[in-house]
């Protein structure tokens, strides 16, 4: 995409009284996130505080989870199409919404990447297929299937970054957080 589709979500959380913190390491391959990755959680945690809510998109989001089990104390997060493992488990408390569509074909090699070790160890299928578990705090959103008729259906790894779903979807993602957080 060049720019990271986050920066377009920063107005609606601005819009609803969020302050933003949008790191950019750029573009990362697979074979570089067992290197690259823990550096960039090194990088980010002098700059967390205690209650903070991440938001990641496809690697982003495996260093999110590392950060999050490594005590960085979100309250909440979004996972948009992660490279991520789907039965992740997270600090009690911390909610956690995770957006996929099954046309998300990168977050399907992602698990293929993980399984021969050549990406990071948290990486899997959940932004093509979604979080499997149990645990009430994660919500998983079917990006492809909406359950609200006004809402166009999302198909692919950043494809919920075009600017007319972004239009809906993005005020969606920061309602689920604020309602998490109240």
């Amino acid at each position: 995409m060049g720019k990271s589709g986050l920066l377009g979500l920063v107005p609606f959380f601005q819009a609803e009284g969020f302050e933003c913190k949008v790191p950019d390491y750029g573009l990362i391959t697979a074979c570089e996130t067992r290197i690259v990755n823990p550096l960039i959680e090194r990088t980010l945690k002098p700059y967390l505080d205690p209650g903070d809510v991440y938001v990641g998109h496809s690697n982003g989001c495996a260093i999110g989870y590392d950060l999050m089990t490594g005590g960085a104390g979100f309250r909440a997060a979004a996972f948009i199409n992660a490279a991520l493992e789907r039965n992740i488990k997270v600090p009690a408390g911390t909610f956690v919404d995770v957006y996929f569509n099954c046309g998300d074909l990168a977050t399907e090699a992602a698990i293929l990447a993980e399984c021969l070790g050549i990406a990071s160890p948290v990486w899997g299928e959940m932004g093509h297929a979604g979080y499997e578990g149990d645990n009430p705090f994660i919500t998983n959103v079917d990006c492809g299937h909406p359950h609200r008729p006004d809402f166009p259906a999302v198909s692919g790894h950043s494809d919920i970054f075009t600017p007319a779903k972004l239009a809906l979807w993005g005020p969606y993602i920061v309602s689920l957080i604020k309602s998490a957080l109240t």
